[in-house]
């Protein structure tokens, strides 16, 4: 991987080393114009409705995803392409030597990389989603034209807050004086980020109401989603024709959301309990009738999730996941409920227990757990 000798896990908030970083590469985001991306949940669908929408118009693309489900390329995209990784390795290759000394962490390597890669191919766009927060995230250097809050809801409370209000306080921090804010963010959310816009002097856009366009991709949020993209592409500028939005819309596509797998496998990086809400609203409408695959990061409300999975599911197989931040045996302890949640060494062998009661199988819990699971039966073909 391009950034395998850079721990993963390792976050250091701030902005002024990517700051740095930059100033010594002459600015490569300054060549395009670009576009920032913060939320709970639905930033990734929105970035590539966005994709698709724009590149109906004739310009190109990039776009950052965060973080990859089965690999690493997945986080830079061009022209709805994953990255070459052998290219992204000869641009780090080529950065190094003038931020050699910037002790940068693994998610501002990314920014960076995917700032410079985007100059690289005279991009017209860079549409970059926000990792963590907003206030604070490697991103919100940039000098967005447009900047987009998606869903929010409680995740990453050690760092962002304890109550919705606050955490949408941090997101609402990629607002820009002057220029377009456009969020789905309701409730005592889209009162904190109304007043941040307003103290800030950004153009507010409230999107509330669901596109009608047909999405590829599925769950209750996806057509809010898609509206939100729309309206950004509008507010750019653009006037797709309802053909080239159904096209746009219809093809999109990102790993691991609510994906479909051989008719009897569902595949939903849900990592915290509204994500997990819209996955099992998907799986009751569908008419599920199976058992779950269940692996969670130790500082997610990995209880909730426990409890709401079992709600659907005639039984639930939980396991750590391949990450040091996974839940350990003390935490799976507290979710066992007798024959209803039980505890196997690993997402693998959990997802071949479920395979074998012959039902359909849900897996689910963080983007680890279902990378491993995707890579498995996807990636490699068996």
């Amino acid at each position: 991987m391009v950034l395998k000798d850079i721990p993963q896990n390792v976050w250091s908030l701030g902005l002024d080393r990517v700051r740095q970083a930059l100033d010594r590469l002459d600015h490569p985001e300054r060549f395009y114009r670009h576009v920032l991306v913060a939320g709970t949940n639905g930033k990734g669908s929105t970035c590539v409705y966005l994709e698709r929408i724009l590149m109906t118009q004739g310009v190109s693309v990039g776009t950052t995803i965060s973080p990859h489900v089965t690999d690493f390329t997945e986080r830079f995209r061009i022209c709805g392409r994953n990255a070459d990784s052998d290219v992204l390795a000869k641009l780090r290759r080529e950065i190094e030597p003038a931020v050699k000394d910037i002790p940068l962490t693994y998610f501002e390597w990314c920014v960076i990389l995917a700032a410079c890669l985007f100059r690289q191919n005279s991009l017209d766009f860079g549409i970059f989603e926000i990792g963590l927060g907003g206030r604070y995230d490697a991103a919100n250097v940039l000098d967005p034209e447009v900047s987009l809050i998606t869903d929010i809801a409680l995740d990453h409370t050690q760092y962002l807050g304890s109550t919705v209000s606050e955490i949408a306080g941090e997101k609402a921090r990629i607002a820009r004086r002057g220029r377009p804010l456009i969020t789905t963010a309701a409730g005592a959310a889209l009162e904190t980020v109304n007043e941040h816009a307003s103290a800030v002097g950004a153009v507010l856009h409230v999107v509330d109401k669901p596109c009608g366009y047909r999405t590829s991709m599925k769950g209750s949020r996806q057509a809010l989603n898609a509206a939100l993209a729309l309206r950004t592409a509008h507010v750019l500028g653009f006037r797709p024709s309802g053909a080239q939005i159904s096209y746009a819309l219809s093809t999109a596509f990102l790993p691991g959301r609510i994906e479909e797998i051989g008719g009897r496998v569902v595949l939903d990086v849900a990592h915290n309990p509204s994500a997990m809400g819209v996955l099992l609203e998907y799986l009751e409408n569908s008419g599920f009738h199976g058992v779950g695959v269940l692996g969670v990061l130790a500082d997610k409300d990995y209880m909730s999730m426990t409890d709401m999975l079992k709600s659907i599911c005639t039984r639930v197989y939980i396991a750590p996941v391949q990450s040091e931040r996974s839940w350990g045996p003390s935490e799976m302890e507290r979710c066992l409920d007798g024959g209803r949640v039980v505890q196997r060494d690993s997402i693998s062998r959990a997802f071949d227990e479920a395979l074998a009661t012959g039902e359909k199988v849900v897996v689910t819990g963080s983007f680890y757990t279902v990378g491993e699971i995707r890579e498995s039966i996807v990636c490699t073909g068996s």
